[in-house]
């Protein structure tokens, strides 16, 4: 009967052995699984801590005295605004268009001139809209060509 005894023994230490690994293997698991969810977490984009939306408006051209004008701009508004912003986009590109062909081109030549630009965008947009949401006007593209011929 004494190797019956070892036998049991045997077969308890093997399924105590067994289960040890078990443990060990969800343990891994457990730790893999939360180094996934670390570093995907750390690489989703990041989240918008500032609060705030953009739209970029419509690039457009003006001529002005053979000076030609391409602009683009973006306009930034707090993301609580987000949906004002896109309703009104359109009514926004608008009134852009109508600003840039009242502005002076070359005075966009300079950065002060270029500055007092997109503030003054600011400025006619939250007075037009009867709003304070647009919060900043961006240059996001620039370029100014001259046709006239020189001598």
């Amino acid at each position: 009967m004494k190797p019956v005894a070892k036998s049991n023994k045997q077969a308890s230490d093997k399924s105590a052995a067994d289960r040890f690994a078990l443990y060990a293997a969800a343990v891994v698991l457990l730790f893999f699984g939360i180094v996934a969810v670390f570093i995907y977490l750390s690489r989703a984009p990041s989240r918008n801590d500032a609060n705030l939306s953009y739209v970029e408006l419509k690039q457009t051209l003006v001529n002005d005295q053979g000076t030609i004008a391409r602009l683009a701009v973006t306009v930034q508004v707090n993301t609580d605004d987000n949906d004002w912003l896109n309703d009104n986009q359109a009514a926004l590109n608008e009134q852009f268009k109508k600003e840039l062909s009242l502005v002076e081109v070359e005075t966009l030549r300079s950065k002060e001139g270029m500055e007092e630009f997109q503030s003054e965008l600011k400025r006619k947009f939250n007075l037009e809209f009867k709003t304070d949401k647009v919060q900043a006007v961006m240059l996001t593209e620039i370029l100014l060509q001259d046709q006239r011929g020189g001598p």
